[in-house]
């Protein structure tokens, strides 16, 4: 069999996991604009907090304290946005009002991104910062993601978000990766999407693909798309609790159904302003990552047919190997290192990608979450 077919998927496999971030590595010490350092602003800005929420009743309120009780040394507006909550939540927030606590209820259900963009409009603050009902930020989170802002070049910041459980988990393991090539970006500005639990916005910036659109991804993309940067501070670190994995996965093919028909339009905008870069980025960090799991599979097949030879009998064995692990992992979870599940998550992320897009293919996109177990969402 000709060996050709099978490096063309195993580079297209390689692309978005090795060979991307060895580029980013390369772009950044040619093209640095940024350090990890950044000046204090003269003046602190008005910040007007956006949470999106559904059936919160369990973590609401501390999660109103918690940002009440934030070391900032401007003004913090806070809004939550009840998606047509039938529980408690709508009563906890109003007890709040006292302290500046605005409430936006819908009557019905009209999901995330436009529950935020109707918060919007009851906001005030100069800079927006978005984050979800089930997270804790770190006391100086708010200073941390305003502080890059002093920079004029500046548009939007994206923060850390951490796993709050004690110990790593899959998922963990996967952040930590995307963590550094978040750093490698942000040394050009071009950090690709934003942490929906921990980011911020300059409020005049706030540009969705369309009125039914106010994704985390989509607003600091066009950010760059309007010639402003998109950076990365880990210092503002936001936890949330690792989900189940019938919930990660839920979540997972919500996001992926949603984004993917962000990635095209964004990149039709990115092509129309001649931002190949951009486009680059988008095709390669999220369209060919979401197809990983056919391409990996569709190598391991084509290995095995080229197995006659040595060589490519060691990279069936190790592609085969990858796989096994992946199938422990899903059976023997609990009782293996948290280092060891990478390949179980790759496949939990790669299925549900699939049927994300499907998903979109098929007309029936997922655009709303719902609560499967008590305090949090997918």
């Amino acid at each position: 069999m000709n060996p050709v077919p099978f490096w063309i998927v195993l580079g297209l496999f390689l692309a978005p996991w090795f060979i991307y971030p060895s580029i980013l590595i390369v772009i950044s010490m040619l093209f640095r604009k940024y350090s990890s350092s950044w000046i204090m602003p003269d003046e602190w800005p008005a910040v007007s907090v956006l949470i999106a929420a559904r059936n919160e009743e369990a973590v609401i309120a501390s999660r109103i304290r918690n940002l009440l009780e934030q070391n900032y040394e401007g003004s913090i507006e806070i809004l939550v946005g009840s998606d047509n909550s039938d529980d408690a939540t709508d009563t906890i927030v109003a007890a709040f009002k006292d302290r500046g606590v605005i409430l936006r209820r819908s009557e019905e259900r009209v999901g995330k991104p436009r529950m935020i963009k109707e918060l919007l409009e009851l906001s005030s603050g100069e800079i927006i910062v978005f984050s979800d009902a089930d997270t804790v930020f770190a006391p100086c989170t708010i200073t941390e993601l305003v502080t890059p802002f002093s920079n004029a070049s500046v548009g939007c910041v994206d923060g850390s978000r951490r796993n709050s459980l004690d110990a790593d988990t899959c998922e963990s393991i996967y952040w930590k990766y995307e963590t550094a090539i978040k750093k490698i970006c942000s040394a050009s500005g071009a950090v690709l999407g934003a942490t929906g639990a921990v980011f911020a916005l300059r409020r005049d910036l706030f540009m969705p693909l369309s009125a039914r659109r106010a994704d985390d991804f989509e607003l600091a993309v066009m950010t760059r798309i309007q010639g402003w940067s998109c950076v990365f501070n880990e210092n503002a670190i936001a936890s949330e609790p690792s989900p189940g994995d019938k919930e990660q996965f839920r979540r997972l093919v919500r996001i992926v159904s949603w984004m993917s028909v962000s990635a095209v339009l964004l990149m039709g905008k990115a092509l129309k302003k001649r931002m190949f870069p951009l486009f680059g980025q988008l095709l390669v960090h999220k369209v060919l990552r979401w197809f990983s799991g056919i391409l990996l599979a569709l190598a391991t097949v084509l290995a095995g047919f080229l197995s006659g030879g040595q060589f490519y009998l060691i990279l069936f064995t190790l592609l085969c190997l990858f796989h096994a692990t992946a199938m422990a992992g899903w059976l023997f979870k609990k009782y293996m290192p948290s280092k060891l599940l990478f390949p179980y998550f790759f496949w939990l992320m790669s299925i549900a990608s699939i049927d994300g897009i499907l998903r979109v293919l098929s007309g029936n996109p997922v655009e709303t979450w719902e609560k499967k177990s008590k305090g949090r969402k997918n």
